[in-house]
């Protein structure tokens, strides 16, 4: 009489592009049985064990979906054969492939079959059974062992891009896969997948390439590389396919701190100098408002005008930037007892910054933390309204200020950055108040970004400006900014 012991294994292997962690997860899930789990809990401890000791794998429990499938114990074997539910499972665990193990008792032996299927539930990747003498626990966790390897060296890539910046990428290997400096590589993208026409089984992908280059940063689990040619018109994505092409004399020059190709001293492949461009319209809510102690003045209306923004990265961690900022219109009055009822004015900044920039995670394309000091110089070009204290000022001195930027989604990321003057100086183009006992400004911007192309981001926020000059005998003038820009942001 054939007992069946349901014992269902599943394994998430999968490639997940998220800051934390860039390797390839893997999942064990509940083994059920019908002799109380004994068998089953003994297998899943080897392999288990087997995961988190893995080189290409890296293991992290989720008692969540152990929790969700718990609930399914009589129809656990019905519910993991559905390809509807092996779907939600890979959703849920982000699983690139998902691999099934399935052990029935025959007499004094065991049946073992292992397919590994994709995050679909329904493509075969890899299948194979075998029928055991033995129900020893180490002998059929070695046997699936033996085929997760065997799965492994099937993978039809060594990693995947995790993120773009013009030619240059992120993929998800590193020391530990035994990558070197200057290692080429080619990027491929997966085209069609080709089935055999019998079992269903997928045996090949139809692939086609996009790029070669070579490597020139390995931390140990993430890599990055420059891309020097394109096959096609098409541009690299996030998720393509990496294959890394091994040479002998790469790693003996790795191994040597001699970066190879190299020769006086220059290495193409190192950081290099690289940056952006961004060209941004804006739209500012501006107010200005002076105080005699007695009565306040103020004018306020909707400006136009363009922002030029440079940035250059001297290394990976250190860069330096230039902006350039102009607002044009009219304002109104809004308090006071103003001789006029409008005036026009011609607002303009200059920034000079630089800074440090911390990478949490080691990689470019994760979370970003900045600290800068510099130079700004803010001019207010009003037309003359002396007799109301009101005409063209400036607000300059040496800045300091920090940045965060993280990424929300795949293509998404949002910042925030705070800065202000640490030695404020206002002057006067006439004379107003006259010399100044104090002044002070900060600035706030809270925005995000699309990477709509490699090369191309679509750029977006809100920035609060606020200057103010205090003078004796309790007189003021404050010019306060709340501006919404938009543009497009070009790396090079």
């Amino acid at each position: 009489m054939i007992k069946i012991l349901s014992i269902l294994l599943f394994i998430s292997i999968s490639l997940n592009s998220n800051a934390s962690q860039s390797m390839r997860r893997c999942m064990l899930l509940p083994v059920k049985d019908s002799i109380g789990g004994a068998l089953g809990f003994k297998v899943f401890e080897e392999v288990e064990r087997y995961l988190k000791t893995s080189d290409w794998c890296y293991y992290k429990s989720n008692s969540e979906i152990i929790n969700i499938l718990g609930n399914y114990k009589r129809n656990l074997n019905e519910y993991l054969h559905n390809p509807d539910v092996l779907k939600v499972v890979a959703e849920k665990t982000k699983a690139g492939s998902i691999i099934r193990v399935e052990i029935v008792s025959e007499g004094k032996g065991v049946d073992v079959k292992m397919t590994v299927l994709g995050d679909n539930g329904s493509d075969v990747y890899y299948k194979d059974n075998l029928k055991l003498t033995s129900n020893d626990p180490v002998v059929i966790g070695q046997t699936v062992k033996n085929w997760l390897d065997q799965f492994e060296k099937n993978i039809p890539y060594d990693g995947r891009i995790l993120g773009i910046l013009g030619n240059q990428f992120t993929v998800d290997f590193g020391k530990s896969y035994g990558v070197f400096i200057n290692d080429s590589i080619d990027v491929i993208r997966p085209i069609k997948k080709k089935r055999h026409p019998l079992f269903k089984e997928i045996v090949d992908w139809e692939t086609e390439k996009l790029a070669s280059g070579r490597v020139f940063y390995v931390s140990p689990t993430q890599a990055q590389g420059k891309i020097d040619k394109y096959e096609t018109r098409k541009r690299v994505e996030v998720d393509d396919w990496v294959i890394l092409k091994k040479d002998d004399n790469t790693q003996k020059a790795d191994l040597l701190k001699i970066p190879y190709g190299q020769e006086g001293g220059k290495n193409d492949y190192s950081f290099g100098k690289l940056g952006t461009v961004g060209i941004f319209g804006v739209l500012s809510s501006s107010k200005v408002s002076s105080s005699t102690g007695s009565a306040t003045n103020s004018l306020s209306g909707l400006l136009m005008g363009v922002n030029l923004e440079a940035e250059v990265w001297a290394t990976r961690n250190y860069w330096g930037s230039l902006e350039l900022g102009a607002n044009f219109g009219s304002q109104k009055k809004s308090s006071g007892n103003l001789s006029i009822d409008s005036n026009s004015t011609t607002n303009s900044k200059f920034k000079l910054k630089l800074g440090y920039r911390y990478l949490p995670l080691g990689f470019f394309y994760g979370p970003q933390l900045d600290a800068y000091a510099g130079y700004a110089k803010y001019t207010y070009g009003h037309d003359d309204l002396s007799a109301d204290k009101i005409g063209e000022v400036t607000f300059s001195g040496l800045i300091l200020g920090g940045r965060g930027s993280i990424p929300l989604m795949k293509k998404f990321r949002a910042h925030l950055s705070l800065e202000f003057m640490l030695t404020s100086s206002y002057n006067e183009d006439t004379l107003l108040y006259g010399e100044d006992e104090s002044s002070s400004n900060y600035s706030i911007e809270i925005g995000g970004s699309h990477n709509y192309s490699p090369n191309m981001d679509i750029d977006g926020g809100i920035e609060f400006n606020s200057n103010k000059a205090k003078f004796s005998g309790g007189r003021s003038m404050s010019l306060k900014d709340t501006a919404f820009k938009g543009g497009v942001r070009f790396n090079f």
